[in-house]
């Protein structure tokens, strides 16, 4: 073969190479149901196997934990090792055998998800590897040895949502709707009533709703009837957001307070006429103007999901169980586990400065601060922080 020939293919095999290598690093998104992302190297460098719990819906939350996936990895992995994510969808019945099949593979060193905490009273009862869960619910943690809430959990929102609505909005009366036999919701309501009224504030009015429903006629009809002074809506969407349009269309002037559940990309982007938010107040356990480098990162790498406490959640979740893995050294699950329990000062999408008792005792809860945020630009309320 004529040199000059031979140089010439062997250049454009070795651009095409380049090429094709770099287009694999930048497809980092995640993937579909029973998926392996793929990691640099994997040929040569082993990996850490991380099982990644994704709720089909709410996207965001598993974006985040990709994002924090990327940047350790690029930092040189963990123990010498990158991390590897093994994706399996969220759905209510199969999220415990999903937990028990990631702990069966025997590579896997911890969980990340799931999202629900109705979901996460599942797999806390079947978890033998460490679980971070984006789950709020506060009993979530008593459910199992092994399973973590990264957030501040719906008992100390609801109660600061209670003293905001007395103390900020001068609220005197509550009407409150919410998921039926949902654990989040359920436990939501129970909190957010019991502070309310240990506050001198009355519950007016307590509506149920079945999911997928979507015309709320009846329960709103009851509601506007004893004209509360704020309306609760302690779930998440696509309901939330129908049901403050449907409750306007009727009437209802009531100011809109809710929970966590609506610190989710898709709530902002189904509603389509802003002016229900003006006024509007939900809490989080994320300050989008102290997490001005996750913000930054994570709208990059995703552009066309707003970053808010869901996806801060996944990120953190990720981190957490690396830190952990680190300051044990090992990837024995109870040397990990025990090890995110004493973790102190973590400083992440969102700051955590201990792990508290549950109450059996255990330190499985984040001490992670709840803020106020206002609906209409999701900027932190100045209360309570």
């Amino acid at each position: 073969m004529n040199v000059k020939i031979f140089r010439l293919m062997l250049c454009v095999f070795l651009s095409l190479s380049v090429m094709l290598l770099s287009g694999c690093d930048r497809v980092r998104n995640i993937v579909g149901t029973d998926e392996m992302i793929p990691t640099p190297d994997t040929d040569t460098m082993p990996t850490l196997k991380v099982g990644v719990i994704r709720h089909s819906d709410y996207i965001d939350f598993a974006q985040g934990a990709e994002l924090a996936r990327q940047q350790i990895n690029a930092a040189g992995g963990v123990l010498g090792r990158q991390l590897e994510f093994v994706v399996k969808v969220e759905t209510t019945d199969t999220v415990a055998q999903t937990a028990i099949d990631f702990a069966e593979m025997g590579d896997v060193v911890g969980i990340v998800g799931p999202l629900f905490s109705s979901h996460a009273v599942k797999v806390g009862p079947v978890a033998t590897i460490p679980v971070l869960a984006g789950a709020t619910g506060k009993d979530v943690t008593e459910t199992g040895d092994f399973i973590f809430i990264v957030g501040a959990s719906n008992a100390l929102q609801a109660e600061l949502m209670a003293n905001f609505a007395v103390d900020e909005l001068g609220a005197k009366t509550a009407g409150i709707i919410w998921q039926n036999q949902d654990v989040y919701s359920g436990g939501f309501v129970e909190e957010f009533s019991a502070n309310f009224v240990k506050l001198g504030g009355s519950v007016v009015a307590k509506e149920v709703y079945e999911p997928g429903d979507t015309m709320f006629d009846a329960q709103l009809e009851r509601i506007k009837a004893v004209t509360p002074d704020v309306l609760f809506l302690a779930s998440f969407p696509p309901e939330v957001p129908l049901i403050m349009e449907q409750a306007r269309a009727v009437g209802i002037t009531s100011t809109f307070i809710g929970s966590d559940g609506w610190d989710v990309a898709p709530f902002h982007t189904m509603i389509m006429d802003k002016s229900l938010l003006t006024d509007s107040y939900y809490c989080s356990n994320f300050h989008r103007t102290q997490a001005v480098e996750f913000v930054s990162a994570f709208e990059a790498m995703f552009p066309e999901t707003s970053a808010g406490g869901v996806a801060a959640g996944g990120y953190d979740a990720v981190r957490l169980l690396v830190q952990g893995i680190e300051n044990a050294q090992s990837t024995d699950p109870v040397a990990v586990r025990d090890a995110i329990a004493n973790i102190m000062d973590y400083e992440g999408a969102t700051i955590i400065s201990h792990f508290r008792a549950n109450d059996n005792g255990q330190k499985r809860e984040s001490n992670n601060s709840a803020v106020v945020v206002r609906g209409e630009d999701r900027t932190v309320y100045p209360y309570g922080n």
